[in-house]
């Protein structure tokens, strides 16, 4: 072909006789020519594994320091859980402070009234075969009758009254002193959370990073529902007239013992008056709680007789006779007891808060709480902290610095009321949240988009 040089034997013949110097220098500048693009891949390769390296111990980082902020919140929630139950065993232990001051001047009243009834049964002549209840067929009483006319039932009931009454009476005042003492146990309590939960956040999260370095939990909490529960302490102390709550479970829980309810009973004759002479005996006895300040205790029992009369204008059954067979009375303001105890209870906002409310948040209420976690970079495992790798040079645009020279981590926790299914009520109905029974549990919870714009904040605020 024209113009192209033809290639022959004798031209490839020539280039392997060229002389050996010449070979060697064309070979010479053929070398090193790979050797650049060799060393920048090597630093390509090297910058993208300083970077993978980085990369990993940030996410090592990060994710310790998530699951330390998840530990320190949830230690935050058991310690609330915990002081609710705290609340809610010590109310119960007034409670059963109440129903025992209650137990004990019913008991103190009834053998008052029991010491004079042995009295009051002489002019019944219970004593004979043929007394006053028995020619009255009261058929109830006069066994009762009978066993308080003879002396080993008078005597019975005099050592009685010897022994019980101071019994009772050191038993209203230890209540009492008991009362004080749970009192103040959730006084101090109330009083000394903040605190303890700073102590113990800051223990746990030392306690996930011992030997790596410290780490800080922030003094106050991204959400604290402890102390601000739609814009006041979830827990109050109830005292005056905001005693009413306690009152009522108090009196309620006294009235299921019947000996305390009502000591009552009635004795009758089965015929009426106009057939023959009939009696009625009857034995009231009740103990109730006077407002806020005393438990009071009654009892009595009286026997009456009546007749068929006819006078010159009215006729019809009028009484004969009435017997007055005893009484007693106690109060328990007499032996020291100073009324209805001051309690820890949840607040009116937080009682407001139910199945039946209109806003389907605040159908059940729930104790927040969301705390962040920070620690330096110059403490960790990093390029930027502690590591032994570091960048030099161009690579030091690795360096791994953060915003504000700190990594963050916000956890969150809540608590609930939750009555088990192994307990279920026996009425079948749903149990409402409130400090009388320790049903209180925590779980971990998604932080908040306010939390996380928070915690945001203040990173960039440590930045600048």
């Amino acid at each position: 072909m024209a113009g192209r040089p033809v290639k022959t034997a004798r031209t490839h013949a020539a280039r392997r006789m060229l002389p050996y110097p010449r070979y060697l220098a064309s070979r010479q500048r053929q070398r090193g020519q790979a050797l650049i693009y060799g060393l920048f891949m090597l630093a390509c390769g090297l910058v993208a594994l300083f970077f993978v390296f980085n990369t990993g111990q940030l996410t090592l980082e990060k994710t310790r320091l998530v699951n330390t902020a998840d530990a320190v919140a949830y230690s935050a929630g058991v310690l609330h859980a915990r002081a609710l139950n705290f609340d809610a065993y010590t109310n119960r232990a007034l409670m059963a402070n109440e129903v025992t001051v209650a137990q004990a001047v019913s008991i103190a009243s009834w053998i008052a009234y029991a010491k004079e009834h042995t009295e009051g049964v002489r002019p019944l002549l219970c004593y004979q075969m043929y007394s006053v209840p028995v020619l009255l067929a009261l058929i109830e009483y006069s066994p009762l009758c009978y066993a308080l006319s003879y002396p080993p039932g008078a005597m019975a009931v005099e050592y009685a009254d010897l022994a019980i009454g101071p019994v009772a009476q050191a038993t209203v005042r230890a209540a009492e002193v008991a009362r004080l003492n749970l009192q103040l146990a959730q006084s101090v309590m109330f009083a000394s959370l903040a605190t303890a939960r700073s102590r113990l956040m800051q223990e746990v999260a030392d306690a996930n990073y011992r030997g790596n370095g410290p780490v800080k939990v922030d003094t106050l909490p991204l959400t604290d529902e402890w102390l601000m529960f739609d814009g006041g302490p979830f827990v109050k102390l109830h005292t005056g007239d905001d005693r009413a709550r306690f009152k009522e479970a108090a009196v309620s829980a006294v009235n299921r013992d019947g000996f305390i309810a009502g000591r009552n009973w009635d004795s009758h004759s089965p015929w009426a008056c106009i057939i023959a002479p009939r009696g009625d005996a009857n034995r009231s006895g009740a103990t109730t709680l006077d407002g806020y300040d005393d438990w009071k205790a009654q009892d009595q029992a009286g026997l009456r007789t009546e007749s068929w009369h006819i006078g010159t204008f009215s006729f019809g059954c009028k009484s004969d006779d009435e017997y007055q067979l005893g009484s007693g009375s106690q109060s328990a303001a007499d032996w020291g007891y100073s009324g209805v105890p001051n309690f820890q209870e949840l607040s009116a906002k937080a009682l407001a808060y139910g199945p039946d409310h209109t806003d389907p948040a605040k159908r059940d209420p729930r104790l927040s709480f969301s705390i962040r976690l920070t620690r330096a970079d110059a403490v960790q495992r990093t390029s930027g902290g502690v590591s032994a790798v570091r960048p030099g040079g161009a690579m030091a645009i690795y360096d791994g610095a953060q915003a504000g020279g700190l990594m963050a981590a916000v956890g969150s926790a809540e608590v609930y009321f939750d009555r088990p299914l192994r307990a279920p009520r026996a009425d079948g109905r749903t149990e409402l949240a409130s400090l009388f029974n320790p049903y209180w549990q925590v779980r971990l919870s998604a932080n908040t988009q306010a939390d996380l714009a928070k915690a945001l904040a203040l990173q960039t605020s440590a930045g600048k």
